[in-house]
């Protein structure tokens, strides 16, 4: 995203953080230089906008107890409140974002930023570019899709069982049609033949008649009939299903009072397991920063006048006595390298108590996952079954109406019987008979159409399921994609990172004219012999990161050097660019548009110029505190913010 995308102003006020008593700031789109010596509040102003943005909590003065961050923007006003308590600063008021890891790894890009410690402390970089990525939602998604694909594939296979039976139906068809049609022959030649006897056509008449009567009556009775069997076959089934239903509804002892106490548990377990991460990185920061006070490498802003210049601290200098960065008092290092050892220690348990939640966690939704899915399908049962009830007693009517119509039918099958009989002396006549033979046939005929309508019905309903399995299998394509694309977002987004890492190295190092480094890249690498406990995301993993240094000598030639062999500025630009690179994959711009850098003098005025002009390209609001012999080499057209504007 570029910084022309950014039009309005932002507004940052801030009292009682870090070094500030009170300021008000402008932040225009684009470069804003803060510029100022040491000690002047740039960094407690940038610490400040970090945490209004949603970040760490900043420091507070040390002669208050409250301090607060308000922020302006689109539109918007953020308030961040921070009070001193005895478990340490407690924040109150919303964030511009809640994604705290976001704007900690690769918004605040101060001294201690984790990405710039990274590349200081040789660490494996995939844990600061990959630590935002969530697998646990994306291991949910990709069960969900795994269960939709089994349950698509499953309704695929009934149909297909169904469609099987097509030939054969097909088959049946035609050789109803054909029967039918030498049926119609036969009809027609028997009628032909009955309209060339002599006989009266009042007799032929109502012997036609009655016998046609006759028969339609006994047809009439065996549709009733076959109706009444069906009836009373489906009750049966329903009866069944009825039965079957009710020994699972009463098998199903679902309590929901459960599925309660397991959500209200999971929000009180996630809630604690955020709270453990936001203290694990905290600790794990006060950490980093006091091992390089007690290494000594950071004592020039620190120590002064007070530092113990004795013969004994000379020769122990474990004894020398230090001021402390929180309380300002004199302490000796092997108290800070004592406390320092607490820390670890705590560090460690709260290590352990996020993974125990971690389990717990994923127990209690496999568990929440189980009372659902028995919930939803005890509703399912008793639904069913009160749909089965109300057709059994649906049919139950229908059946009674058609035994009382078969008793009808039977009373006049027994009078036409009693006519016919009476008239036994026509039905002996060859008449007789062929009106007889010619009632069979209609009969016969009347059975094969019946039957290949139902044949016709059949075949309609396989074109409506065939139809459906080309619906199943398309939709069934689309979830194997979309699980292949889940299955490979961890995977793609890595790839993204480096690229995305290994082509701006690329440009800065030509930029910056680092002339005896040929090139600077990550390699991607897996297995099972790389250690995951301090490598991965959220859960770990065996895939590293690989920081290659290529020099090249002044003949030309190139050799693999290792980043201990780095220079403090060559350092200090890898581990921002690690951080850039994040901000991208991670299109931290559309959630915080900010990046803010800070303790760059390692690197010279020039490339400082050229980095912070090289960043501003990508960045919407680009926030840099710079000494002012710095902040003279950049471009004319940046907005520019004394330290007096900060400390008056």
């Amino acid at each position: 995203m570029s910084q022309s995308n950014a039009s309005n102003e932002i507004t940052v006020r801030a009292e009682n953080i870090g070094g500030i008593r009170t300021c008000e700031v402008t932040l225009d789109p684009g470069v804003t230089v803060l510029e100022g010596r040491n000690a002047t509040g740039r960094t407690s102003l940038l610490t400040g906008l970090a945490g209004a943005l949603g970040g760490s909590a900043p420091s507070l003065r040390s002669d208050t107890e409250k301090g607060c961050v308000e922020l302006n923007i689109d539109g918007q006003t953020i308030k961040r409140n921070y009070e001193r308590t005895q478990n340490g600063v407690q924040t109150s008021g919303q964030g511009l974002s809640e994604r705290d890891d976001l704007i900690d790894l690769f918004v605040c890009l101060t001294e201690n930023n984790p990405a710039r410690r990274a590349i200081v402390q040789d660490r494996n970089l995939r844990d600061i570019i990959m630590r935002p990525v969530d697998t646990d939602a994306i291991q949910r998604h990709i069960e969900e899709l795994q269960s939709e694909r089994n349950q698509l594939g499953q309704r695929i296979r009934d149909i297909e069982e169904q469609l099987d039976r097509q030939p054969t139906l097909k088959s049946r068809r035609v050789e109803l049609e054909s029967e039918l049609e030498e049926l119609d022959q036969k009809i027609a030649e028997l009628r032909d033949c009955l309209e060339g006897y002599d006989a009266s056509p009042e007799e032929a008449e109502a012997v036609e008649e009655a016998l046609q009567s006759l028969e339609e009556r006994q047809q009439e009775l065996t549709s009733v009939q076959n109706r009444i069997q069906t009836q009373q076959d489906t009750i049966a089934a329903l009866k069944d299903e009825q039965s079957e239903l009710q020994t699972e509804a009463d098998s199903l002892d679902t309590s929901e009072d459960e599925l309660t106490r397991i959500d209200t548990t999971l929000s009180e377990l996630t809630t604690r397991e955020r709270s453990l991460a936001t203290t694990i990185n905290d600790l794990s920061a006060i950490v980093d920063f006091n091992e390089d006070l007690v290494s000594g490498d950071d004592l020039t802003d620190i120590t002064a006048e007070e530092t113990s210049q004795s013969p004994v601290s000379q020769l122990d200098p474990m004894s020398e006595s230090v001021r402390c960065w929180t309380c300002g008092s004199q302490v000796q290092r092997s108290d800070i390298a004592d406390r320092l050892d607490e820390l670890r220690n705590v560090v460690e348990e709260k290590r352990q108590e996020r993974t125990d939640i971690q389990s717990r966690i994923e127990e209690l939704r496999s568990r929440q996952q189980e009372l659902r899915e028995e919930i939803d399908r005890r509703e399912e049962v008793s639904r069913r079954l009160d749909e089965v009830a109300t057709e059994i007693e649906r049919r139950a009517r229908t059946l009674d109406s058609l035994k009382e119509e078969r008793s009808d039918i039977r009373d006049r099958l027994a009078e036409l019987e009693k006519y016919v009989e009476e008239r036994e002396s026509l039905q002996e006549s060859e008449l007789a008979d062929q009106y007889q033979q010619l009632s069979e046939l209609e009969y016969e005929r009347g059975q094969l159409e019946e039957e290949l309508s139902s044949i016709r019905e059949e075949l309609a309903e396989l074109d409506r399921l065939d139809e459906e399995r080309d619906q199943l299998q398309a939709q069934q394509q689309e979830v194997r994609e979309e699980l292949e694309s889940q299955r490979t977002q961890i995977r793609d987004l890595e790839e993204t990172a480096i690229e995305a890492f290994n082509e701006h190295m690329t440009e800065l190092i030509q930029t910056l004219e680092y002339r005896n480094i040929a090139r600077v890249w990550i390699e991607r690498k897996e297995g099972a012999e790389f250690d995951s406990s301090h490598g991965g995301y959220r859960g770990g993993s065996a895939t590293r990161f690989d920081l290659h240094v290529v020099r090249e000598t002044d003949e030309g030639s190139g050799y693999e050097d290792t980043v201990a062999n780095l220079s403090e500025s060559e350092r200090e630009v890898i581990g921002l660019v690690v951080a850039l690179a994040g901000y991208l994959v991670h299109d931290v711009h559309e959630v915080v548009p900010l990046m803010l850098l800070d303790s760059l003098e390692a690197i010279d005025s020039e490339r400082i110029a050229a980095l912070v002009d090289y960043f501003s390209e990508f960045v919407p609001y680009l926030i840099v505190a710079l000494l002012p012999e710095d902040a003279a080499a950049l471009a004319d057209d940046y907005s520019y913010v004394t330290a007096d504007t900060l400390t008056s």
